[in-house]
């Protein structure tokens, strides 16, 4: 067995051992009744919102784009993302469709390093709006919280400072000339400064990046939003607040590679930080497995449909 075989074999094994030790604890049988009292027009919802994100991503991807000259159709920027969303599930982490995205950018439109520097900035500007939302949320109920929650947060918000020191300063840029800009294995080092001057020439976009950073920040209200109202559909009562706090930290660690896209991290972390806050696990743990079908398995079997199609490209 090769190693990213052993990787993801090890990234299953994650998802399996925290989902099952989650689902033992609470009940296979809560979780069924659970899934069942889904009122029908809260999962509706739930569906469309869904949607609309993806829609909204793929239009904020558009105006990335736009500012580096690259003008697509939005049907095809949304095929795309779907295209994305598809291989999100035979990949380790939430984010991993976003090289079938740069792929078929560069494959398709010849956008060379622009296709990079697209994406990440389109992700830098999510984390930091990730941040900004939980980080206010986290503030406001603070005192209400497990220390480990705020003091994860309030780890996160430099980290992502940090982040977006690296990619837009010059010390940053130093920093990365000393490192990763000398490895001349396969070209690497001149192939990632390429990206970053990619991704450093939006820093001149001034206005045009305004938009970019409402969408943002309107993505990450209706993915809250989304969860709150699946929630109300389970007939949990906890304030919408907490939603603010959970949901962005939750996207956070969703980042990290270590499960097959996300499941068992999200389920074990809603019972855990919604149980801080007085609801029943049951009920917490059927909120982190039904979005977990509404944002993964819906948008990929979407995004199959779209692959199968086999109209992306055009």
């Amino acid at each position: 067995m090769t190693l990213p075989d052993l990787r993801t074999a090890g990234r299953v094994a994650v998802s399996l051992v925290l989902l099952g030790a989650v689902v033992a604890t609470v009940g296979v049988e809560t979780v069924l009744e659970g899934l069942a009292e889904l009122r029908p027009t809260a999962l509706g919802a739930a569906l469309g919102l869904a949607v609309l994100n993806v829609a909204i991503s793929a239009y904020k991807w558009g105006l990335l784009l736009r500012i580096k000259g690259i003008d697509l159709p939005f049907r095809t920027l949304l095929a795309y993302y779907y295209v994305g969303q598809f291989f999100n599930a035979f990949l380790p982490t939430t984010v991993g469709g976003d090289g079938v995205r740069v792929y078929s950018l560069h494959a398709h439109h010849d956008a060379g390093p622009d296709a990079v520097s697209s994406v990440v900035m389109e992700r830098l500007t999510g984390l930091l709006t990730v941040l900004a939302i939980g980080g206010v949320a986290t503030a406001v109920v603070a005192d209400r919280l497990p220390p480990v929650v705020s003091g994860t947060v309030l780890l996160a918000l430099p980290a992502g400072a940090a982040v977006a020191g690296v990619l837009f300063t010059r010390t940053g840029r130093g920093v990365l000339e000393r490192t990763l800009f000398r490895v001349s294995r396969f070209d690497l080092g001149d192939r990632l400064a390429g990206v970053y001057d990619a991704i450093h020439d939006y820093r001149g976009a001034g206005r045009a990046l305004v938009p970019v950073v409402v969408l943002s920040l309107v993505f990450r209200l209706v993915l809250v939003v989304n969860n709150y109202v699946v929630a109300v559909g389970l007939g949990m009562e906890v304030s919408f607040v907490y939603f603010l706090a959970f949901v962005p930290l939750v996207e956070l660690l969703l980042f990290v590679p270590v499960s097959i896209q996300g499941f068992g991290v999200r389920e074990t972390a809603y019972v855990y930080l919604f149980g801080a806050v007085g609801a029943p696990a049951g009920a917490a743990l059927t909120l982190g497995i039904a979005m977990q079908l509404v944002l993964g398995v819906f948008n990929n079997l979407l995004g199959g449909l779209v692959y199968l199609r086999g109209s992306y490209s055009r």
